[in-house]
């Protein structure tokens, strides 16, 4: 098992090989001239949690933490394309959060959503983060959430739930 608590330490081979994936399945969302690199993602967002020197309970909160520093990254690097352009920045979404069609969505709008479910319910946003923002499928996630398969079932699809309407609700906002 590979210590999680060492932030002081460059990051083991292992454990970059492992964010470079979780990097590279959330690029792969994004539009496909994005200026980030899975690589640039992986090293902005260690930038930022390094100073900090957080300790790290095992490696469920180890990734955890990487992926929602990424998501921020990926927000921010929004953020400031939309302010530079006046664009807005969209993410390619399919099926996999459930849609029923290939959408393109907001970026900023679907951190929202997460944000919104994560005030509803944390475990359930944690099982979202989990499975559509890193190499974890539903058996691994389970474990690391340490829930039954059924009980992240259930919260997978009460995240996407709340995912579906948050953005059903911006998408009227914006007609």
């Amino acid at each position: 098992m590979v210590d999680y608590s060492k932030q002081n330490n460059p990051l083991d081979e292992l454990i970059y090989t492992q964010l470079k994936n979780l990097a590279r399945k959330m690029m792969s969302r994004e539009r496909a001239n994005h200026t980030l690199s899975a690589t640039d993602l992986v090293h902005e967002a260690f930038a930022k949690l390094a100073p900090s020197r957080l300790s790290y309970n095992d490696q469920r909160h180890y990734f955890h933490t990487f992926a929602r520093q990424m998501r921020r990254v990926l927000l921010n690097h929004a953020k400031q394309k939309k302010a530079q352009k006046n664009q807005v920045e969209m993410i390619y979404w399919t099926e996999s959060l459930g849609l029923s069609q290939t959408m393109m969505i907001e970026f900023d709008v679907f951190n929202d959503a997460i944000e919104t479910l994560e005030q509803l319910d944390k475990r359930s946003a944690m099982a979202i983060e989990l499975v559509y923002f890193t190499e974890l499928n539903q058996t691994q996630a389970a474990e690391v959430l340490d829930v039954s398969i059924a009980t992240l079932e259930r919260d997978l699809k009460f995240g996407r739930v709340v995912i579906h309407e948050y953005i059903d609700v911006q998408g009227k906002n914006h007609e």
